[in-house]
């Protein structure tokens, strides 16, 4: 997904390209002949994001992620929130003091205006599961 430039369609189609090819299917079926147990999983979700502008804040952002900004100054923060007024100022709750996080809003993200993305690290649903399934074969 890191690259995707035509949004979720894009990987949509990459997915079921992948999936044609037959891989994933060989190594289930592979994997089961050998009597595994097999668990499918990845490390989190993503969303498809519309960009609302970079903020120009140079090298001023500890981490310069799509759907979030991080602060060491919360001057630096509060500035750069006054060109995104919509943006989330998350507290520093379980976080280190001076880790200030600047959230995109909604389904959007710091790209520039109009781009749509593929992207995560935001607080959406999506964003925050993690997907766990059990794949078994089953007797026809």
């Amino acid at each position: 997904m890191h690259g995707m430039e035509l949004g979720a369609a894009g990987m949509h189609n990459q997915v079921w390209q992948w999936g044609k090819q037959g891989f994933m299917r060989a190594l289930l079926s592979l994997l089961h002949a050998k009597g595994f147990q097999i668990f499918l999983t990845s490390d989190h979700g993503n969303i498809e994001a519309k960009g609302i502008g970079r903020p120009l804040e140079g090298s001023v952002a500890d981490l310069r992620g799509e759907r979030v900004r991080i602060y060491s100054n919360s001057r630096l923060r509060a500035q750069v929130k006054k060109t995104f007024p919509e943006s989330l100022e998350w507290p520093s709750i379980g976080l280190p003091e001076n880790y200030l996080v600047l959230i995109a809003p909604g389904r959007t993200a710091f790209v520039p205006k109009g781009e749509t993305i593929v992207s995560h690290g935001g607080i959406s649903v999506e964003e925050l599961l993690v997907p766990f399934v059990q794949i078994s074969r089953s007797e026809r």
